[in-house]
């Protein structure tokens, strides 16, 4: 009966670490906000008043799946970055499609990563701003 109370407990503990370890792999970039973020190909993005949507994919050749994205609104500005892994990439493409909530007139979306910035977007020149 030890043994397989031994068993079971192991079993039990690979379970545990294994599950953490997706978790920081799947969510736990988020902590290190922009400087996590890597580079990706946008193929859209569209503004609303109350949201920003954005498609986009992988840029690579070696697929990796999406993870998920950061964003952080500024000044009228909506700083965004994606994150994708190579771990993912067995269950799930780089193609992604996300709908950012914004509190506020939007002007620019930028792409941010660890070292640079690209302009996804701007409002057109002369555009009256939207009231809060």
């Amino acid at each position: 009966m030890k043994v397989w109370k031994r068993i079971l407990t192991a079993l039990l503990a690979i379970t545990v670490v294994l599950t953490a370890f997706f978790l920081v792999g799947r969510y736990g970039w988020k902590l290190g906000g922009f400087r996590a973020c890597q580079s990706a190909g946008i193929t859209s993005v569209e503004t609303s008043e109350r949201a920003v949507h954005i498609t986009g994919f992988y840029p690579g050749s070696f697929p990796e799946g999406f993870c998920g994205y950061y964003a952080k609104e500024q000044d009228g500005k909506l700083y965004v970055g994606f994150r994708f892994s190579a771990i993912f990439g067995l269950f799930e493409t780089g193609d992604f499609a996300v709908t950012i909530p914004v509190k506020g007139s939007i002007e620019e979306v930028i792409l941010k990563t660890g070292s640079s910035e690209t302009l996804l977007w701007s409002a057109p020149a002369g555009a009256l701003a939207q009231p809060e």
